[in-house]
Parts: structure tokens; C-alpha cells; sequence
């Protein structure tokens, strides 16, 4: 199966919640009646969460991303940071018009089930030619394994509550400027059997 790829891909709608909430950081730090540090614990939590879902290559909590093309990679367009909810539109520039355009849902068939998720033109279509531009193919996709944190698997909370209360216990060297950059190993280990690895 040829892979589609994945070089190109922004957020267009982040999350609205964490994985994982303040309180059970605190607890796991010893915090639980301290709020001097609440500021600094909630931004930790962010770069925890960056640092498991890019170790796992998943989003955690509901997020809205585009992926752009140059071209359509095959029948079949994989795509990235499972699992897939739904895919909310995929739009082109068209060779014809040479506006942005979009291609119809009843024209191909979403699977969000297995990783990763996939969009696949139907038997008796086409991908339309597309207008000779920088990345013509706009696709717009919901992932994550749901909008609130309970539905995140609690291996993955655990990891995300682990990975912060060690960037706040050890924040050197593993974080540069406010991006926390690696996972402790133990939470690496903890979320071995979730990690997304392409095939």
C-alpha cells in the first residue's frame, strides 16, 4: 500500500480540553493544597500532552487538522494522527475552475476504523484533475478518542500526568524555552502498546 504523505498537516481547530486535568497532576506531585505552582503545572500539562501524542503519532483529545497534497497519492489517501473521527471535507483546486472547490461526499467513502483512518475515492469515481499549484489538496479531518478527557485510555492519562509531574520535578534538560521535548521512560514504556508506528 502506498503511503500518502504527511509533511504537510496543521491544526485548524485545537482541542478544548486536556487529556488530563490540573488536580491530578497536583495530586501525584503532593500539590494538592498549593496553588502557587498552577500556572506553571497548567502549561506543563500542555507540553506533556504535545510530548505523548507526538511520541504515540495519535491525538489525544478531539482536534481538527488539514492535511494539504501536491497530489492525490493513490485511490486511497491515509490519514495521520489516529484514531479518525470523521473527515469534514476534502476540497482541491480544480483544473477546470482554478478555485478552491469541493469534492462531493458521496463521491468517496471514509473508514475510521484501524490506524490510521482512510478516505478512498468510490469504484465509480475519480479524484478530479487538479489547477498546477502548491499543495491543491485540502483535506479537513477530525481525530482524537473523544472531545473530554475520559475517553483518552487511562494508559495515556497516566502517561500525560507522569511526563508533566517529571518536567516539573526535572526541568532540565528536557525542556528548551517552554517546549517540553522528551518523555520520561517509564511513561514511554506505559504507552508502548498505543504507539502508532506506519507501516
Amino acid at each position: 500500500m502506498k503511503q500518502t504523505p504527511w509533511n504537510r498537516v496543521v491544526t485548524t481547530t485545537a482541542a478544548t480540553s486536556d487529556p488530563i486535568s490540573l488536580d491530578r497532576v497536583k495530586r501525584s506531585l503532593g500539590l494538592d493544597n498549593v496553588i502557587d505552582f498552577d500556572t506553571t503545572l497548567q502549561e506543563l500539562i500542555q507540553s506533556a500532552t504535545n510530548a505523548v501524542s507526538n511520541d504515540l503519532g495519535r491525538a489525544l483529545v478531539n482536534t481538527t487538522y488539514t492535511l494539504y497534497l501536491q497530489n492525490w497519492p493513490g485511490r486511497e489517501i491515509q490519514l495521520p494522527y489516529p484514531p479518525l473521527v470523521a473527515v469534514d471535507s476534502v476540497k482541491y483546486y480544480g483544473d477546470a475552475t482554478e478555485t478552491l472547490d469541493t469534492f462531493a461526499s458521496s463521491s468517496y467513502t471514509v473508514s475510521t476504523a484501524g490506524d490510521p483512518g482512510v478516505v478512498w475515492v468510490n469504484e465509480d469515481k475519480d479524484w478530479p484533475s487538479l489547477m498546477n499549484r502548491p499543495n491543491p489538496i485540502e483535506i479537513q479531518f477530525q481525530a482524537g478518542y473523544g472531545s473530554n478527557a475520559d475517553d483518552v485510555p487511562a494508559a495515556i492519562q497516566a502517561a500525560v500526568t507522569m511526563t508533566a509531574a517529571y518536567f516539573f520535578e526535572q526541568p532540565i534538560p528536557v525542556i528548551t524555552g517552554t517546549i517540553a521535548t522528551e518523555l520520561p521512560l517509564g511513561a514511554s514504556r506505559l504507552i508502548d502498546s498505543e504507539r502508532f508506528e506506519r507501516y
